[in-house]
């Protein structure tokens, strides 16, 4: 049915603030002409936008890269030099269908 989808993410990862920083999205059936979406949820505000692609690419300021592995099967995004200010709940969606959520608590030491 075209309402649903499979994807899978780990649910929560933690990192230190400096570090890159990966997050991994199961998509084992993507269609080749779908999209993958990230957005970032921070407490009290609705979803960020993050970025999108079928293909490799990287943000406009380069913090950010969405990597394709393993056929289109899965997906990295990676963020580049982890602030505190990136902990937040990160939000892979498959094409405009389900979304699943990361948590990415950043410790400042």
């Amino acid at each position: 049915s075209p309402c649903t989808s499979n994807v899978i993410q780990t649910p929560k990862l933690e990192t230190s603030a400096g570090k890159d920083f990966n997050l991994t999205c199961d998509h084992p059936s993507l269609p080749t002409a779908e999209y993958i979406y990230w957005y970032r949820l921070s407490p009290g505000q609705g979803p960020v936008y993050l970025i999108h692609s079928y293909k490799d690419t990287a943000s406009d300021n380069h913090k950010l890269r969405l990597i394709f592995r393993d056929q289109r099967k899965s997906s990295v995004l990676n963020i580049l030099d982890v602030t505190p200010e990136d902990s937040a709940v990160y939000l892979c969606a498959q094409g405009d269908t389900k979304l699943q959520i990361h948590f990415l608590p950043v410790q400042d030491f």
